[in-house]
């Protein structure tokens, strides 16, 4: 009959002579840290759907969503050093996300990003979105696995 092992965390599964558990070698360990997302959306359904997608496949972390244009730029006014990344819908339920972005262009770290993700990226939202200032533009209906990548691949320095 074979053995049950069990392992606490940050205690390797082998034993010692005694038969007690080692500590792990933390000093062969890398550390990373899940990029924070703050998500602007009006539609709720669409918020979740993107807070789980954003969770499993980009390892990212939505610390917070917005619906407004107002409640958004006085969330990041509030915590500027707070988030990695603003993902941006352009149609909000009050105001708009190109508002949002504008305060961002001149309102947010060298390392934070922004993304514009919107259903039907027309060219001229999309120009809009790009001249103020945002790093990215995806159509949800068409780029969601783009984006999804896009976010996977942020270069964020972690602040802890």
């Amino acid at each position: 009959m074979a053995a049950l092992s069990y392992s606490a965390p940050g205690v390797r599964p082998d034993n010692d002579v005694l038969g007690r558990d080692k500590p792990m070698d933390r000093t062969s360990l890398s550390y990373t840290t899940m990029t924070r997302i703050y998500l602007i959306e009006d539609n709720p359904l669409i918020a979740t759907t993107l807070t789980d997608g954003l969770q499993a496949f980009s390892e990212c972390d939505v610390i917070g969503t917005a619906t407004t244009s107002d409640e958004a730029i006085d969330w990041l006014k509030a915590n500027p050093g707070e988030w990695d990344a603003a993902v941006i819908d352009v149609f909000l339920a009050k105001g708009n996300g190109l508002t949002v972005a504008q305060y961002l262009k001149d309102n947010k770290l060298p390392e934070q990003r922004t993304v514009v993700l919107m259903n039907y990226a027309t060219s001229e939202v999309r120009e809009g979105a790009l001249s103020a200032g945002v790093d990215a533009v995806f159509d949800k209906s068409l780029q969601l696995e783009a984006f999804y990548d896009f976010c996977a691949k942020l270069n964020i320095t972690p602040r802890r």
